[in-house]
């Protein structure tokens, strides 16, 4: 779904119309960050629409830290060039399975574990819990140009203000856990 926000031409002070510019996040790097932001996240809710890829990354512990009540942020990739799914299979002696289909990658939640940058593109290494699909994660390939992550409300964040929000999150959470 193409990211359609009327943007005000001579913005002040970064308000558009609605109050609000658009938030967008571009290079790999960046977007490699998303993910490793959105460390422990479970990726569901995925449609591709020609070259975006939206999904919702449920990841309660950063999202109730803008509002108790929210549970996850929207994700659009926009450029989607590549999108693949390796499997790790449950059978050590088994060859991974290569899924291409949205639907075949995503049948279940994936939960983020890191990501990092390969051959061009971004690598996410996932979990997946359920028993009966044959494998129990693998790496999710993807290659997009730009993103857009919104929170519940539909507010916008820039990759500074994510990375500050998973930041605090941590320094909190080793603060209280220090023995």
């Amino acid at each position: 779904m193409p990211h359609n926000k009327p943007i005000n031409p001579t913005p002040k002070c970064g308000a558009a119309y609605g109050g609000v510019m658009p938030m967008k996040i571009d290079g790999l790097e960046n977007i490699n960050t998303i993910f490793s932001v959105f460390h422990d996240g479970e990726i569901n809710r995925c449609v591709k629409t020609n070259s975006h890829l939206e999904f919702d990354v449920h990841i309660q512990y950063l999202a109730e830290r803008i509002n108790p009540a929210f549970k996850k942020f929207s994700v659009v990739l926009e450029g989607v060039e590549e999108l693949h799914f390796t499997t790790w299979p449950d059978d050590a002696n088994a060859k991974p399975d290569v899924l291409a289909d949205v639907g075949s990658i995503f049948t279940e939640e994936l939960e983020i574990l890191s990501g990092e940058i390969k051959n061009g593109a971004i690598e996410v290494a996932c979990n997946q819990p359920l028993p009966n699909l044959g494998y129990c994660g693998g790496f999710l390939n993807i290659k997009a140009k730009s993103a857009f992550v919104s929170d519940e409300a539909g507010k916008e964040y820039s990759i500074e203000e994510l990375c500050s929000l998973s930041t605090s999150y941590w320094n909190e959470w080793s603060n209280k856990n220090k023995a």
